[in-house]
């Protein structure tokens, strides 16, 4: 898929239980991970999740955001459909969900990436993301995560 690939994201629809339990196989399914997702955390009024859909309408992915302060909202469970890895979807998710908080009214966005999700890391790089801090042993002892962060305005 070209660099200017674009995604639409589309709220997961929390009042339909097959909505919600469809999103939480997708994540559990192809978002490597101790902490698999459940229906609460869907639910939860501190998160959004999203599908991620192609400009022909096919879903290529998921992302979220929870927000932290009023100010600032973390970008969460990015993932790429397996089909359509390698080709930009990853980007043009991460970029949907960043312009998603801007437009929520958060001023700044930040993401905890695991170490060895290098793709995710240059992603973030990329679009200007800085590395604010690595935390050892984050969630639990032996699971490392860079701090990224981004300033909206």
């Amino acid at each position: 898929m070209p660099a200017s690939l674009s995604v639409t994201l589309t709220a997961v629809d929390l009042a339909d239980e097959r909505d919600v339990a469809a999103f939480v196989a997708f994540i559990n399914a192809n978002y490597a991970s101790q902490f698999p997702v459940d229906a609460a955390l869907v639910r939860d009024p501190s998160h959004r999740f999203f599908w991620a859909h192609d400009p022909a309408g096919a879903l290529v992915g998921s992302a979220a955001y929870v927000r932290r302060t009023a100010f600032l909202a973390e970008s969460i469970k990015t993932v790429v459909d397996p089909a359509h890895r390698q080709r930009g979807v990853g980007a043009a998710i991460s970029q949907a969900i960043e312009d998603e908080i801007r437009r929520a009214g958060f001023t700044k966005a930040m993401s905890t990436i695991y170490i060895d999700n290098i793709p995710m890391i240059v992603i973030k790089l990329r679009q200007g993301y800085i590395v604010e801090g690595l935390h050892r042993d984050h969630e639990k002892p032996g699971l490392h995560e860079y701090s990224l962060g981004k300033r909206l305005i």
